[in-house]
């Protein structure tokens, strides 16, 4: 895995013959908002980290770590973001680099990290995005 998004973003691009302002077309992104991200590292809203993930179809998980600059470690035999993980201990790494991270922060700011977090669990239920015409032709 890509060690920074915009790494991931062109490796995307590059394994699919395709540039940037194709997938902005068809994602409804601004090609502006890919042209910040290829060269000036810019990290996007989780909404439009997701739409890349759904048109990579990459597991949104993936690409979200990616973004923060954490590793991806998925676990073996459950799906990402599925409901019926094998047990809660599956996520126990997860759990554990939330927590540190969270210590890190000021104390003025977990307010807004904690109303940050649920943004994110309601957008981990959204159904998959599905790009009009994608069906039809290689991504």
């Amino acid at each position: 895995m890509d060690s920074s998004l915009a790494d991931w973003l062109q490796s995307q691009l590059k394994q699919r013959d395709i540039n940037a302002y194709t997938v902005a077309v068809k994602t409804g992104l601004g090609a502006a908002t890919l042209s910040h991200i290829l060269n000036d590292g810019h990290i996007p809203r989780i909404d439009t980290l997701i739409r890349l993930a759904d048109y990579f179809d990459t597991p949104r998980e993936a690409v979200l770590r990616i973004a923060a600059g954490l590793s991806f470690k998925p676990l073996a035999g459950r799906p990402i973001g599925g409901a019926d993980r094998a047990s809660p201990q599956d996520d126990d790494y997860l759990i554990d680099e939330l927590n540190e991270a969270f210590r890190q922060i000021p104390d003025e700011w977990k307010q807004d990290a904690l109303a940050e977090v649920k943004s994110w669990v309601r957008l981990a239920k959204r159904p998959t995005v599905h790009i009009l015409g994608a069906e039809d032709e290689d991504k």
